[in-house]
């Protein structure tokens, strides 16, 4: 019984002590511990030389700078106020009014995406069967503007009418909002080139990636006339490469017979 009641306390005083040191979100150096905070952008691009507060509160203490292009790790949004807690790396160091940054994403592949096949709602037997490749090709800074691209280059090969065609397409993601309201919603264009055959032309396709919400939404083409007339619904998307996935899918069901008439041309000219 001593041995057993021994073995007892030390289990008592070995777990008291490992409590100790497990990181809780609301442990006594944590300055977000006092509010709610809701969901926000993972990072955010700051657009001027701003102070971090230590409450979200214009009058309260600064803690720090952050400098104008600097990139910074937020935590959330301090609920019914525009002050979006922020860290650095994994220590929580404050607040910084809304205004003063830009939700910002990074669309750079680590490898390249492939797919046996397109996703398209789902597996619709009137849709050309493909199977596709996405490559990070670089990024490029948008001229007179802080709007920087993540650009792609898209492989396909589909079964149109039991022949087989490859297309090569390029995609690009704005990392930036794309409208000027800054919220979180970012671009994706699908661009096949030369179509119609015969014109130094392109036929666009463009998707919303809503990041907060994980989600994208078929925003339309550039050449009404030659899209498909099929109904494009929203999907899901959890990152930048399911997004960029799901964008694919889309533009494959935007293009109509002419567009598929033309691919097929341009296969038998090269």
């Amino acid at each position: 019984m001593v041995f057993a009641r021994k073995v007892i306390i030390k289990l008592i005083i070995s777990s008291a002590v490992m409590l100790m040191f497990v990181p809780r979100y609301g442990h006594a150096t944590d300055p977000f511990k006092a509010y709610k905070l809701s969901p926000s952008v993972k990072t955010y691009l700051v657009l001027r030389d701003v102070n971090v507060r230590a409450k979200p509160m214009n009058k309260s203490t600064r803690v720090t700078q952050l400098k104008k292009n600097q990139r910074v790790s937020a935590v959330g949004k301090v609920r019914g106020t525009r002050w979006i807690a922020v860290r650095k790396k994994e220590k929580y160091i404050g607040f910084v009014y809304e205004k003063a940054l830009m939700p910002v994403i990074n669309g750079c592949l680590l490898k390249s995406i492939s797919s046996n096949k397109l996703d398209s709602e789902e597996d619709d037997s009137k849709l050309s069967p493909c199977h596709y490749k996405i490559k990070f090709v670089g990024k490029l800074n948008v001229k007179g503007s802080l709007q920087v691209t993540s650009d792609y280059n898209l492989e396909m090969e589909c079964n149109h009418k039991n022949k087989r065609i490859k297309i090569e397409a390029t995609m690009f993601l704005t990392e930036l909002p794309y409208l000027e309201n800054a919220l979180p919603i970012f671009q994706i264009n699908v661009d096949l080139y030369d179509i119609p055959i015969g014109t130094e032309d392109m036929f666009s396709t463009t998707v919303l990636y809503h990041a907060l919400e994980n989600r994208i939404t078929f925003d339309g083409v550039n050449k009404k006339h030659l899209k498909s007339n099929k109904q494009i619904v929203e999907k899901k998307a959890a990152d930048v490469s399911s997004a960029l996935k799901g964008a694919v899918s889309m533009a494959h069901q935007s293009w109509g017979p002419m567009i598929w008439t033309d691919l097929s041309k341009y296969q038998k000219e090269n």
